[in-house]
């Protein structure tokens, strides 16, 4: 790594790194160059090392950046508490316009499908450290769809005798599907037409109002 120097006082750490955020979004940890984080920022390598550290570090960075901003949004919708078909119908939405390049609500860059799904799907040996960490970080998200399914049976909401287990994997994988439809191409109109049929398993198991 090259010993970092002191960088300009023009140097916006915040900007450098919504734009470090966008080149692994699209080309993926592997994909990206430290020339091509260095032309998107606009600055010379010794300012980017001494702000972030190498490669690494600034992946890491970039994708808790992601995760508490970008992708926040439809995981506050899935926790709204208008009622579990409101909050995950909103959810799916939310997610089609994260995943369709659709500006977020942050305001900040999007590209197309999910950063913690596409940007290191499989690694080299030496980089695996990057797509174990995105695994944990999908099955939190896993966990945490799981958990607002298993509120919604404990509240009457769903049937007692559901799986929620098989209910959360079955729209954890239908988000990483889609996910990968629209780094694909799949346009924001085909993604919208797949919340209806994903809406089906739950409506099959709500509980019937007495």
């Amino acid at each position: 790594m090259i010993k970092p120097r002191g960088r300009p006082r023009s140097f916006d750490r915040e900007q450098a790194l919504q734009q470090a955020m966008q080149v692994f979004w699209n080309k993926g940890y592997e994909g990206t160059t430290m020339a091509d984080l260095t032309d998107a920022i606009g600055v010379k390598a010794p300012s980017l090392y001494a702000a972030f550290g190498d490669k690494n570090a600034l992946f890491r960075e970039a994708v808790e950046f992601y995760s508490r901003t970008v992708s926040a949004g439809p995981l506050r919708e899935l926790h709204a508490g208008r009622g579990i078909r409101e909050d995950l119908y909103a959810m799916l939405r939310a997610s089609v316009r994260m995943n369709a390049g659709k500006s977020s609500a942050s305001g900040l860059p999007a590209g197309r499908g999910c950063m913690v799904v596409v940007s290191a799907i499989n690694c080299a040996p030496e980089n695996a450290e990057h797509s174990d960490a995105l695994s944990q970080r999908r099955h939190q998200r896993r966990n945490e769809i799981r958990a607002r399914l298993l509120q919604a049976q404990r509240d009457g909401e769903i049937r007692a005798d559901v799986d929620i287990t098989a209910l959360g994997d079955f729209y954890t994988g239908f988000l990483n599907g889609m996910a990968l439809g629209a780094r694909d191409g799949l346009s924001s109109a085909r993604l919208t037409a797949t919340i209806g049929p994903a809406m089906l398993p739950l409506e099959s198991v709500l509980a019937v109002p007495a």
